[in-house]
């Protein structure tokens, strides 16, 4: 039987771990979701052009061909670097040479790589405790689930902050190292890291009171063996008894 206590703790791990992935999984494999965004943009009598790159947790997106021309738009990703744990910022492309934006945005992403990628596998951990925990009835899962979900939401806190904390510190290092001719703005990753990590914390809480709740082994009625109790001659039964 399913345990009611069990599946709060198993519903909010599901949603963390789901945000978590996301972020891991952004740029340049999902396109759309991104920790920092780059822009360039550049207008004159006729049109405007806008350059610029959208950076995530293992690539780099290249914004290539965003222009408007005598009122008509258009829009194309100009190229994306390969998966990869550490990648450069391709500074010609914007045509900065020298500018030393490469270093600002590397050092400010990667020291959250690892830790969104770690908090997504802490959180896959914690959601499958919490299965078992709910699908099973055990009390037993369910402290295991604790424990995971403990770690998680240390390791997802320290993961947002980190990612808010170096995308602010980027975004300040390339527009003094462009002379604010970039435009760095914070992107919807961090935001979705910090879903993620309010989700597994609701889920610890969650987890935590459902250490005490009610699971199918309290349910079960401990049948205790009737003993033999002697009965004496006038507690026998004389019904039936023929009278002479």
């Amino acid at each position: 039987m399913l345990a009611k206590a069990a599946f709060p703790a198993l519903f909010f791990t599901l949603a963390g771990f789901i945000l978590f992935l996301l972020v891991t999984l952004s740029v340049p494999i999902i396109k759309t979701i991104y920790l920092l965004q780059v822009r360039f943009d550049r207008s004159g009598t006729t049109g405007s052009t806008s350059l610029g790159a959208n950076a995530g947790i293992f690539g780099l997106c290249y914004q290539g061909g965003q222009a408007s021309f005598l009122g008509f738009d258009y829009s194309s990703n100009a190229a994306c670097t390969d998966p990869a744990v550490g990648y450069t910022f391709d500074e010609n492309f914007l045509g900065l040479d020298n500018s030393g934006l490469s270093r600002a945005v590397i050092k400010g992403l990667a020291g959250s790589l690892i830790l969104n990628a770690i908090a997504a596998g802490f959180a896959g951990l914690s959601l499958v405790w919490s299965f078992f925990a709910w699908l099973c009835a055990s009390r037993g899962w369910e402290i295991f689930t604790f424990i995971s979900l403990f770690f998680s939401v240390l390791t997802a806190w320290l993961a947002w902050a980190l990612d808010l904390a170096l995308a602010l510190v980027a975004r300040h290092r390339i527009e003094d190292a462009s002379d604010d001719v970039l435009d760095a703005r914070i992107g919807n990753g961090v935001w979705l890291a910090l879903g993620g990590a309010v989700a597994v914390t609701l889920a610890l809480c969650f987890a935590g009171c459902g250490m005490f709740g009610r699971y199918r082994s309290d349910r079960v009625v401990q049948q205790k063996p009737v003993g033999y109790r002697r009965r004496y001659f006038w507690q026998r039964n004389h019904a039936g008894r023929g009278t002479y």
